[in-house]
């Protein structure tokens, strides 16, 4: 523990700014200021007593002034260093936010958290505030408007306190809006006050989770409130469309809510690594390979009806993905969708281990506009549970086979899929039928030859 000489001064002035925040006249030892710092709470109580200026030297720890130093840090949320000297301005430069308000908390961690009470404090364990904003009850008329905006992209969750709950918030509109980095809330159903949500998670692209343990809000408007939400799933795999609003706030097949105890949760979650060789593997495991390089992860919702293009992790490299692999453990999965995977991937010339899927439900726009894919093998998945086959294969110009198992066979009800071979124009079935604009529908996705023409070929 390194020990050095201080002047008597600097500890006669930390004392004295520690008195003038209090308003108190304690004297203090060296030892005994750190505590007295974390203390401060801004009330101000009383005359504060100054002691009168000090010389001479005396022979101080280091531990000391680092002690100080970290309680600056602690009231103050910096990360800024300080000399002895520095310490006593630091404290008299702190501040507190006092009296009962609503508050927009920006934590080190990346949460955003929104409470209701008497001074500045989270309930998030451990939280360090960087940032603190009065939030006008009235809400807000833009997404400029809002005093966090300049650090929107620093949120990765938000939570609202249980507080929330008195706090006589009239308007959520634009609360979130533009916060790309979020990807879950907690604490929703605790906006009971809240009448107008419009536009409330526009462009919250990385979105998945909204959680609430129930939801009884006297919502009136919410125009555009998940639009560019592209991979919010609700607990039972719904994705909002662009123009779905407030009506969609709840937890049946077409609710965007999940349960913040997980108990009615539906969901499954698949991982996405893309390695710089090309290669994109889709994957239960949760690590990606050890010795190759990333170029992109994420995850997806397995069962999730996604509904557009650019929700994938990768979707931003999709160019550089040359060959996709679907890797055996995703068997474990009783319930897929693969509606829009590859859209407009044109680089991709091989996808392996469609076979390692089960319970295929939609499948809309799969392999749309993959150019350069010349044949698929769909053998080993079972056709039985597909409703939708919309545009499935779309756009694949070059594509030539399509491998099933013999035994393929469509659900004799249930299923639908406008355009699903849409312009494969050099598309040729086992039994030699080739393409025409005139049966590109779903009912052509059958082994050519076993009950009229049709455009698989049989393993």
């Amino acid at each position: 523990m390194a020990v050095g000489t201080i002047a008597k001064q600097v500890l006669t002035d930390i004392a004295n700014a520690i008195r003038t925040q209090s308003g108190g006249t304690d004297t203090y030892l060296p030892s005994e200021m750190a505590a007295a710092v974390l203390a401060l709470d801004g009330a101000k109580a009383g005359t504060p007593y100054q002691a009168p200026a000090t010389s001479g030297t005396g022979v101080i720890s280091d531990a000391v002034f680092d002690g100080i130093a970290d309680a600056i840090r602690a009231q103050n949320g910096l990360s800024e260093t300080y000399r002895p000297s520095e310490m006593a301005p630091a404290i008299l430069a702190l501040s507190w936010d006092t009296g009962v308000k609503i508050r927009a908390l920006l934590l080190a961690d990346g949460t955003l958290e929104f409470n209701y009470r008497d001074g500045r404090s989270s309930d998030v364990p451990g939280a360090v505030i960087l940032e603190a904003w009065e939030v006008d009850p009235a809400g807000y008329s833009s997404a400029g408007s809002r005093p966090w905006d300049d650090d929107k992209l620093s949120v990765t969750r938000a939570v609202i306190d249980e507080d929330m709950e008195e706090s006589g918030l009239e308007s959520a509109a634009y609360l979130f809006h533009g916060c790309e980095n979020l990807v879950e809330v907690t604490g929703f159903g605790r906006l009971v006050t809240v009448t107008n949500m419009n536009q409330m998670f526009v462009s919250c692209g990385s979105l998945e989770t909204i959680r609430a343990d129930n939801f009884y809000a006297h919502v009136e408007s919410g125009v555009l409130m998940f639009s560019g939400c592209r991979r919010l799933v609700g607990e039972r795999g719904y994705v909002p469309e662009q123009t779905d609003d407030h009506l969609n706030l709840h937890f049946e097949t077409t609710g965007v809510l999940t349960h913040t105890d997980g108990s009615e949760d539906e969901r499954e979650w698949f991982r996405c690594f893309l390695y710089d060789d090309g290669e994109l593997m889709l994957t239960a495991a949760t690590e990606p390979e050890a010795g190759r390089t990333l170029v992109s992860s994420g995850r997806l919702c397995a069962n999730a009806r996604y509904n557009s293009v650019g929700y994938q992790p990768w979707y931003d490299h999709r160019h550089d993905v040359e060959a996709v692999t679907i890797a055996a453990d995703m068997a474990i999965y009783d319930h897929v969708n693969t509606n829009y995977w590859l859209y407009g991937h044109g680089e991709v010339t091989e996808v392996t281990g469609m076979g390692n899927l089960n319970g295929v439900r939609e499948m809309q726009h799969t392999f749309n506009s993959c150019d350069g894919i010349t044949e698929i093998d769909l053998s080993g998945l079972d056709p039985s549970s597909l409703e939708d086959l919309a545009y499935t294969f779309g756009g694949c110009g070059s594509l030539v086979t399509i491998w099933a198992d013999a035994d393929w066979v469509l659900p004799t009800s249930g299923v639908s899929g406008f355009q699903t071979f849409y312009q494969c124009t050099s598309l040729v079935g086992g039994a030699g039928t080739t393409y025409s604009s005139s049966r590109a529908g779903y009912q052509y996705m059958r082994v050519d030859g076993v009950g009229g023409a049709g455009y698989l070929t049989a393993r």
